[in-house]
C-alpha cells in the first residue's frame, strides 16, 4: 500500500472516475484510521499514507511529523476495479494501524536522524546539519551544559543557538587600495552578479570610488552586462589586466571553471597569484545539495580561497546547511546573496542569518 499511490490514483480516477477521495491528517497512523472509520465508516478503503515533515518548532515535540492519508469509499464497480488491479489496496485497509507501521513508509519520508537527548540538535539534522557536525555541536553544548538538556524546549533552544554561535567566524573585510578581490567559482553561480551588487553597494551607499577589470580565462570572458553595468555607475573596466590609477575598491570577473576541469583550475590559480594582494572570494550556489557543494569547495581549494559568498537564496530558504561550511571548513562565510536584481538582496553574512527563522533575505 505504502508504493502504490500514484497507481491508485490511476485506477480511482481515470476516464470517467468520480471517486470523491478524503485527506486526512493526524499525529499517527492509528489516529487517522479512527477518523477515517468515524467520517467515512468501516468499510473505507485507504489510497495511500505518507508521513509529513515537521515544521518549524514543532520538531521539538513531535520529530516525526504528522500522517496524512487518503481515504474513499467505493462503489461495488470500483471495488472490482481495485481488487484487479491494486489488490494490495484492499488488504492493507484491512490492517490495524499503530505506530509499529512507521518502518514501512518509504526510505525519504522516514526519520533518518539517531535519537538525541538534545532534540533541539536532532531538528538542525531534519534542517540539513550534516550528522558529524551535529555530534560536534553536541560536544560542545554537552561540555557546557551537561548530558542533561533543559526541562523546555526555549531553554534547550537558546543552548543550542550559543553552542553553535561560538563556531562561527566572521570574515575579515579588509578596503584597502591595494587589495584587490577576485570571484572564482563554477559557471553560472553567480559570480558576476555578486560582483555587480557588491560594487553598486560600495559605489552608490558608501560613495567608494572603484574599479572594475573583465578578464579572460581558459575561456573567453562573456559578460557583457558587467561592461553596461560599470557603464551606468561610470565606473572604469578593462578586459586586460593594466596597472591603473587607484581606487578605494577593485574588483576583477573571470570566467567560471567547472570544478572537473582540474587544468582549468590550476590555469586560473596561475592567472590569480599574477595579480597584485589578491583577495579570493569563492562563489558557490547555495540551492546545490551539500555533497555537491563540498565537492566544488574541494576542487577550488588550490585557489586557497579567503572567504565564501553563497547566492541563489531565493531558491533555498533552508540556510542551516551552511553551517555545515561553517564547522567543516577553514573559510569564513562573507555574503549571502538572493535573486538577480542590483543591488537586490546582498547582506554581509551574520550567524543569526543562518538560523531557522530567523532568515532575513
Amino acid at each position: 500500500m505504502f508504493g502504490v499511490r500514484r497507481s491508485a490514483f490511476d485506477v480511482f480516477t481515470g476516464k470517467g472516475g468520480r471517486m470523491k477521495i478524503v485527506p486526512f491528517v493526524a499525529e499517527n497512523a492509528a489516529t487517522a484510521l479512527a477518523q477515517i472509520h468515524e467520517k467515512l465508516g468501516p468499510d473505507a478503503v485507504v489510497l495511500s499514507i505518507r508521513r509529513l515533515p515537521a515544521q518549524g518548532m514543532a520538531w521539538l515535540w513531535n520529530r516525526q511529523g504528522h500522517v496524512e492519508v487518503l481515504a474513499a469509499l467505493l462503489n461495488q464497480t470500483e471495488t472490482a476495479a481495485v481488487a484487479t488491479a491494486l489488490p494490495e489496496v484492499l488488504e492493507t485497509s484491512r490492517v490495524k494501524w499503530d505506530d509499529s507501521a512507521a518502518p514501512n513508509l518509504p526510505a525519504e519520508t522516514a526519520a533518518t536522524t539517531r535519537a538525541r537527548s538534545w532534540k533541539s540538535i536532532t531538528w538542525l539534522e531534519s534542517l540539513g546539519l550534516l550528522p558529524s557536525y551535529a555530534n560536534l555541536l553536541e560536544e560542545r553544548v554537552r561540555a557546557k551544559q551537561g548530558d542533561k538538556p533543559p526541562t523546555t524546549p526555549t531553554a534547550e533552544w537558546s543552548a543550542v543557538r550559543a553552542g553553535l554561535t561560538e563556531f562561527w567566524r566572521p570574515a575579515r573585510f579588509n578596503a584597502e587600495r591595494s587589495q584587490t578581490h577576485v570571484f572564482v567559482g563554477p559557471p553560472g553561480s553567480g559570480k558576476t552578479t555578486v560582483l555587480c551588487k557588491w560594487m553598486t553597494s560600495a559605489v552608490l551607499s558608501e560613495e567608494l570610488s572603484a574599479r572594475v577589470w573583465r578578464l579572460d580565462g581558459v575561456s573567453a570572458n562573456t559578460s557583457e552586462f558587467l561592461s553596461v553595468h560599470c557603464e551606468m555607475l561610470g565606473v572604469p573596466i578593462a578586459r586586460v589586466w593594466a596597472e591603473g590609477n587607484p581606487a578605494d575598491i577593485s574588483f576583477v570577473d573571470l570566467p567560471g571553471v567547472e570544478c572537473n576541469d582540474s587544468r582549468g583550475i590550476a590555469a586560473l590559480r596561475e592567472q590569480i597569484d599574477a595579480l597584485p594582494s589578491p583577495r579570493v572570494h569563492l562563489v558557490l550556489n547555495a540551492a546545490y545539495e551539500t555533497s555537491v557543494l563540498f565537492e566544488q569547495f574541494r576542487a577550488y581549494a588550490p585557489l586557497k580561497p579567503n572567504d565564501l559568498i553563497f547566492t541563489h537564496l531565493d531558491e533555498e530558504r533552508q540556510r542551516v546547511k551552511l553551517w555545515n561550511f561553517v564547522l567543516g571548513t577553514n573559510c569564513s562565510i562573507q555574503f549571502l546573496s538572493a535573486g538577480q536584481k542590483i543591488p537586490g538582496e546582498f547582506l554581509r553574512a551574520e550567524s543569526a542569518l543562518l538560523f531557522p527563522q530567523e532568515n532575513r533575505l
